[in-house]
């Protein structure tokens, strides 16, 4: 009987119709705010070498696509929220040498603000699966008392969902004001001194990654008798084929200098009788030699 009555109702319409708007609201709000996640989720951490990076993205965004509210909540607040006592995460070994890009992007919070903000997000999937699978069953929209009730939890709800999605509207923001600045410095000669030559902002130098240093080891490969390589041969090279490579750039004088702040090479003077001069030569620290054999192609 009970069944049959739904089947044949006598609907309080304006207030049904009323709470159908309110309803398809929150459900258009809450597909806004899963649409924002996925966006974020798929690009708030890419890495891979230069010429891949489009593909990890695209295979990321097509991945997100699948997921439920649900589990894209679980991605965001274990790998992008991140409180004050926590690793933000540990850097991955290249293993291939070659270069490699990473965009991490992730909000530190304080220990309070995290368990905050994952029990509300924990909430939202709650309000989410109980306005999708059970409305119904929690109000009689049949009824004007039921449909009054309704009215008023939607009400609620939407100022939930809204809040929710302004503030991860704004997340996404910062996200992408953090993407642009990537993308600005990778545009300057700043950026191109660090990543081809090792040439930190502060004028520090990474040596192993150096400019410098790897072409020392090229003209080492062409070069090399014996397992050493005379350093004026290399350096006559180095001027042909990298005339923008030059030990001032380091902040050094000389290219002995190059290879002594370097700390990646072994160095030995001998006397050339016939021509009655000294030479220097060079080669790769044995150590260093092996992780080189490693890395090349």
């Amino acid at each position: 009987m009970a069944s049959q009555a739904l089947l044949t109702p006598d609907p309080p319409l304006e207030l049904q119709r009323s709470v159908q708007r309110k309803l398809g609201r929150c459900l258009i709000r809450l597909q806004q705010y899963e649409i924002l996640l996925k966006a974020l989720v798929a690009h708030a951490d890419i890495a891979g070498p230069p010429t891949g990076l489009q593909g990890v993205q695209d295979a990321q965004l097509a991945c997100t696509q699948k997921k439920t509210l649900g589990t894209l909540v679980g991605m965001l607040t274990e790998r992008h929220l991140t409180s004050a006592d926590e690793d933000d995460g540990t850097e991955e070994p290249l293993g291939d040498g070659g270069i490699w890009f990473r965009f991490r992007f992730h909000l530190g919070l304080d220990a309070n603000q995290h368990q905050a903000t994952t029990a509300a997000l924990k909430e939202l999937v709650d309000l989410r699966n109980g306005l999708v699978h059970h409305f119904l069953q929690r109000f009689n929209i049949w009824e004007p008392q039921g449909c009054v009730a309704a009215d008023a939890y939607l009400d609620a709800s939407y100022e939930t969902i809204d809040g929710h999605y302004l503030t991860l509207r704004d997340w996404a923001q910062a996200m992408d004001e953090a993407r642009a600045a990537m993308a600005s410095f990778m545009r300057t000669a700043t950026f191109e001194d660090l990543l081809v030559n090792g040439i930190a902002p502060d004028g520090t130098v990474d040596w192993p990654a150096s400019g410098a240093v790897r072409c020392l080891r090229e003209a080492e490969d062409r070069f090399a008798t014996e397992g050493w390589t005379l350093l004026n041969t290399a350096t006559a090279s180095i001027r042909a084929q990298h005339p923008d490579q030059q030990p001032q750039r380091y902040g050094c004088g000389s290219w002995r200098q190059v290879i002594h702040e370097s700390r990646q090479f072994e160095i030995r003077r001998t006397v050339n009788k016939q021509q009655g001069c000294g030479e220097v030569w060079y080669r790769s620290r044995q150590e260093e030699a092996s992780m080189h054999g490693k890395n090349s192609p």
